[in-house]
């Protein structure tokens, strides 16, 4: 009995041990293990806009994305991440083969991709897996299991009104003691919280951006911003965890190597224009001649 009970000591303290992540110090992104270390398709990267590929990869479609729904929110320790109630939100097209459901939303501050160097205050991720897969956690075993939608938000004189519930329920979880949850006082309205164009965006294949960034994810960043304050992020910043308040929780870009970064943009075609030949400019100046 007493070995037993060694064993279940022994096991718990390891699974605490393997669950201490975060974003500073001996528990920082430099030394997250696995893949986060060792991957060669890892996520964020910085996504330099004249080495990318321009094409037109097909429109995403958000299914349910206009409706309203009842939120929580929840202090994870790592971020803030928000979780709908209701009919099912599908995500689809841009190259995608298959629909893909919303299962959650969550934070990062600052932003975890760059474009061209340039950070932004905040970024939302929307976490999707395929609609055959039970959830992210199994989705996220397979090749392109996952799809993320990923948004920037810029730094604006003006708060966001459509993030005003969401931060003042942020707010009240801020004072972390284990895992804390609040329901959002308004409903959420997913397509608020997307750019108004969605016309273009960038797509590549990358990871989670947390242990253990499995290797399986699709992601989708937005070209076009959405504006946050000053003042609505310094609410993020104030959130605490048990290793202290979560100044920050992006995890640092990692390098792109032999993957290829798509630029969608509608109507685009990458096939090159034919240049006329001198027997066309000759037909078409005998035929000229003959009107």
């Amino acid at each position: 009995m007493l070995l037993v009970y060694l064993v279940f000591i022994i096991a718990n303290i390891c699974s605490i041990k393997s669950h201490d992540w975060g974003y500073t110090d001996e528990n920082g992104p430099n030394n997250w293990p696995g893949l986060c270390k060792n991957g060669k398709r890892q996520s964020p990267i910085n996504i330099e806009t004249d080495n990318t590929l321009k094409d037109d990869l097909g429109s995403l479609k958000f299914l349910h994305y206009d409706y309203a729904f009842t939120g929580i929110l929840t202090n994870t320790g790592h971020n803030v991440q928000i979780t709908l109630s209701g009919v099912p939100i599908f995500l689809s097209g841009g190259g995608l083969t298959s629909k893909y459901v919303l299962e959650q939303m969550h934070f990062h501050w600052g932003a975890e991709h760059t474009i061209d160097g340039t950070r932004d205050a905040l970024e939302l991720h929307l976490v999707h897996h395929d609609k055959k897969y039970e959830n992210v956690s199994i989705a996220s075993q397979h090749d392109d299991g996952v799809a993320v939608v990923a948004v920037l938000f810029k730094l604006n004189d003006d708060d966001n009104d459509n993030l005003y519930a969401i931060l003042k329920a942020a707010e009240s979880v801020s004072q972390w003691v284990g895992k804390s949850s609040i329901e959002i006082q308004r409903k959420v309205i997913p397509v608020h919280l997307l750019p108004n164009d969605r016309t273009t965006f960038y797509r590549y294949s990358g990871s989670l951006t947390t242990p253990g960034c499995q290797e399986s994810v699709v992601w989708f960043v937005m070209t076009e911003k959405l504006t946050i304050s000053e003042s609505q992020v310094e609410i993020l910043k104030n959130v605490q965890t048990h290793n202290g308040t979560l100044a920050s929780n992006y995890r640092p870009t990692q390098e792109v190597g032999d993957r290829k970064v798509y630029h969608h943009l509608l109507g685009y075609s990458s096939s090159p224009i034919s240049t006329p030949t001198p027997f066309v400019f000759l037909a078409a100046a005998i035929l000229s001649s003959l009107f």
